[in-house]
């Protein structure tokens, strides 16, 4: 099961603002998305920041506020929530191995409208089965039957 979330132009054009935030405050760190056309990076983070948005509103946050600069240094959502987004709807959970372990991982697919698929503990998805190689790097790629279901 899945509940869907619907953000209104409000809450898209925060996303947008905060997502061009993050690229500004990105500059000069080795996050490897330079060499990423300027159009595709501020879709990249603006889905990123939309995703965050919908599962804030998916776990009924009161006055939810996207954070600009705190990359893997806090939780996307407090007080444990790391929100992983693909606009594939059949598209994995990707736990990253800097993910922290104490966090819950949730993920979010598709487009407005997006979709909470379900979520995992960090820490459970860091387990060989999941572990995946490819091209651009080796993380943990969790089926969407694995993850705890929402509704």
């Amino acid at each position: 099961m899945s509940v869907e979330v619907l953000l209104n132009q409000v809450e898209m054009d925060y996303a947008l603002m905060c997502a061009a935030a993050r690229i500004e405050k990105s500059k000069g760190y080795s996050l490897d998305t330079e060499h990423i056309p300027p159009e595709l990076r501020l879709r990249a983070f603006a889905l990123g920041a939309t995703a965050e948005l919908a599962a804030a509103k998916w776990l009924n946050v009161p006055n939810f506020r996207l954070t600009i600069d705190t990359y893997k240094s806090e939780p996307d959502i407090a007080p444990d929530w790391e929100v992983k987004h693909t606009v594939l709807d059949n598209g994995h959970l990707i736990i990253q191995q800097n993910d922290r372990d104490s966090d819950r991982a949730v993920l979010v697919t598709g487009l407005n409208p997006f979709t909470i698929r379900g979520w995992l503990p960090v820490s459970y998805c860091k387990d060989s089965l999941y572990l995946k190689t490819t091209s651009r790097n080796t993380a943990y790629w969790v089926p969407q039957n694995e993850l705890v279901k929402v509704g």
